[in-house]
């Protein structure tokens, strides 16, 4: 390709590998990311590098790890000095741009901090994009603010459900600013979907039998295409969880099938716009969903639910059509990824490797391991345990993690893809568990970090 291509990232929340239809979802169909995988190249076995939506999105942003950047817990923030994407594509002569969530400012605003009202983030806080039309969070689908320019105040608000109000921001600015300027874009949409929130009631939790889900609410018309009775359940739905994970999961579903209608306006207006054949398309969510596996909802476990993500690149005429690959990937990836396909250099600084090799076919993987780190999160406890430290690695076939308690986990997601036999103290694994635990400590040296003492004294005699 001699001319540089445009790049869209299609960046969702908490939106798990296993939850597309192309992936094996067997409850939703998704025929718009079907159509992007099919056209492009799926990476089955990429992962979260913390599973928790701000260490997750510093990586993005900065292809670094959680203990490189500091960016390690719910409330951390970018420092406005750390090199970014956006500064590489801008200094490449691209026009940045970034609508929706961001969760990297830990900014208040005139309100504090009040569901739906985190709508400023300081221009020296939002990571180099040029154009801003972006939200510290929200968790409301019905009352969503943003902030662009240089005023704080009064706050700008989406009309409507805010996925598909997004979509019209991005498609409008690209309309409107970005194609007709001539240069090549960068733009990122920032979607909160699948992630849970308050519905148009304010309603953000339900309550099914002894056990409380959080709500995820879509507009009525996708709510009504899905109902808790027909919901097929990951066979590690423990009996205690089923009636909740079936309320939930249709809530999830509702979300998904509207993200997923809205991520097929995205690829037709390319098409239509003639934008397609020169544009690297990149979807991918910052961590998954338990949705009750394990008898857990949400994230923050190296279990393959909220450790394993969606991750699926496509650039007409450089990637091949229809490729799945297996290699481990990880968020750290996606910006040198970008890079290396747009023709950039990657900055020395950078982390992650690039997969576009692998993606194109003619590259060897770039890792055997893909690690995943949690530092344990004084800011979020809303389930027990989650303060327990834990580092992990997955590989092609092993999901491997070492946890600050003592235990661990094991599993073999190829004869176990359920994870329901947990071989980290069986003693018949002994060798298995020896040799992915100098995998893990390998891959813990390459982030930086000092090995833990946990993970040291976890070693195999």
């Amino acid at each position: 390709m001699n001319v540089k291509p445009n790049v869209l990232w299609i960046f969702v929340d908490q939106l798990r590998f296993q939850s597309l239809s192309c992936n094996g979802d067997p409850n939703v169909r998704t025929p718009n990311l079907d159509r992007l995988a099919a056209g492009g190249v799926n990476f089955t076995h990429a992962v979260s590098t913390c599973p928790v939506c701000t260490p997750a999105r510093g990586a993005v942003m900065t292809g670094c790890y959680p203990n490189r950047t500091g960016i390690l817990y719910l409330g951390d923030l970018l420092p406005p000095s750390q090199p970014t994407v956006s500064h590489t594509f801008r200094s490449a002569g691209y026009r940045t741009s970034y609508v929706g969530k961001w969760h990297l400012s830990s900014a208040q605003n005139p309100y504090g901090h009040n569901e739906g009202a985190e709508f400023w983030v300081h221009p020296m806080l939002r990571g180099g994009f040029e154009d801003w039309f972006g939200f510290e969070l929200s968790n409301h689908f019905w009352k969503t603010r943003y902030s662009t320019g240089e005023k704080m105040w009064p706050p700008h608000e989406l009309n409507g459900y805010q996925t598909d109000a997004l979509t019209d921001l991005s498609l409008d600015y690209l309309k409107k600013q970005a194609v007709p300027g001539g240069a090549p874009w960068f733009h990122v949409l920032s979607l909160e979907a699948p992630h849970h929130g308050s519905d148009r009631d304010n309603v953000a939790s339900c309550q099914v039998g002894d056990i409380v889900h959080a709500r995820h609410p879509a507009p009525p018309e996708y709510e009504a295409q899905f109902h808790p009775g027909s919901m097929v359940l990951r066979p590690n739905v423990p009996a205690s969880h089923k009636e909740a994970a079936r309320s939930q999961q249709a809530q999830y579903c509702a979300m998904i099938k509207n993200l997923d209608d809205n991520v097929g306006r995205i690829l037709d207006w390319l098409e239509q716009s003639g934008e397609s054949d020169r544009t690297l398309v990149a979807f991918f969510s910052d961590h998954g969903e338990m949705g009750g596996s394990h008898g857990r909802f949400q994230k923050c476990s190296p279990y393959a639910e909220s450790l394993r993500i969606p991750l699926i690149l496509s650039l007409p005429g450089v990637l091949p059509v229809g490729r799945t690959v297996s290699a481990p990937a990880n968020l750290v990836d996606l910006f040198p990824t970008t890079a290396d396909l747009c023709g950039l250099p990657v900055p020395g600084g950078v982390q992650g490797l690039s997969l576009a090799p692998v993606a194109a076919g003619h590259g060897a993987p770039p890792r055997e391991a893909s690690l995943a780190q949690w530092f344990g999160n004084p800011r979020y406890s809303n389930e027990d345990g989650l303060g327990i430290q834990w580092r992990g690695i997955l590989t092609p076939r092993f999901t491997y993690a070492v946890y600050d308690d003592g235990g661990g986990q094991l599993f073999d997601d190829r004869e176990d893809p359920w994870q329901l036999d947990n071989l980290y103290a069986n003693p018949l694994h002994s060798e298995e568990r020896a040799g992915l635990h100098r995998r893990l400590c390998a891959e813990i040296g390459k982030s930086g970090e000092p090995l833990p003492g946990f993970v040291r004294a976890a070693a195999p005699a």
